[in-house]
């Protein structure tokens, strides 16, 4: 949102999720700013004015709305997927969420509309047909990006006629083997999202 830069007591009292009784207050003990308009005996606060006031309040921006990018977790492993969604969260632009296979994961596909799915693939587990396919409709339709995982490389997925095809049915963006670690994920994650991260960010293909 763009900041003016003269607002009316109501505007400035809506833009802090304030009252115009408590920004009168601030007013005359002197904790905000404001210019009193001869002309119609109103005050007008400065945006700059307010946005100092509400970080030193709410220890918040007003004018700062950071749309959160949505990335869901999908698979079995609870310990792996705890492990990146807490990692992921640690990012203020991040919402990331985890759902097992099964009906809850296609509820989650449904409903969450993430930006990027991360699908562990772990051939020792179940992945179900549906789960996959509610995520590739939803790719169809214009929906977010996929970056599959795998405790083993991925020639080994490719070797495996149901996993080969369920790659297929994903068609991710990117593949990283949860062999090389936390980091090469999370990397992948960012560069999937757009987001710039402090490390180095691969290439993921179109």
């Amino acid at each position: 949102m763009a900041t003016q830069k003269m607002m009316t007591l109501g505007e400035a009292a809506r833009t802090a999720d304030a009252t115009e009784e408590e920004l009168l207050r601030a007013i005359r003990d002197g904790l905000l700013l404001a210019r009193l308009r001869q002309n119609t005996g109103q005050y007008a606060v400065d945006s700059e004015e307010l946005a100092r006031w509400v970080k030193r309040t709410r220890h918040a921006d007003p004018f700062r709305q950071v749309k959160k990018k949505k990335v869901l977790i999908l698979g079995e492993d609870m310990l792996f997927a705890g492990m990146l969604k807490l990692e992921l969260g640690r990012n203020e632009r991040i919402d990331a969420r985890f759902a097992s296979w099964g009906n809850d994961a296609i509820l989650m596909v449904n409903h969450y509309r993430a930006d990027l799915t991360v699908a562990d693939l772990t051939p020792s587990k179940v992945a179900p047909d549906e789960v996959l396919s509610a995520v590739a409709a939803q790719r169809a339709e214009g929906g977010g990006a996929v970056i599959a995982t795998c405790l083993q490389p991925k020639e080994a997925l490719e070797a495996h006629p149901l996993m080969k095809a369920r790659l297929n049915t994903l068609s991710p963006e990117g593949f990283v083997p949860r062999a090389g670690g936390m980091r090469p994920l999370l990397v992948a994650v960012f560069a999937a999202l757009g987001l710039a991260t402090n490390t180095r960010v691969i290439t993921l293909r179109a």
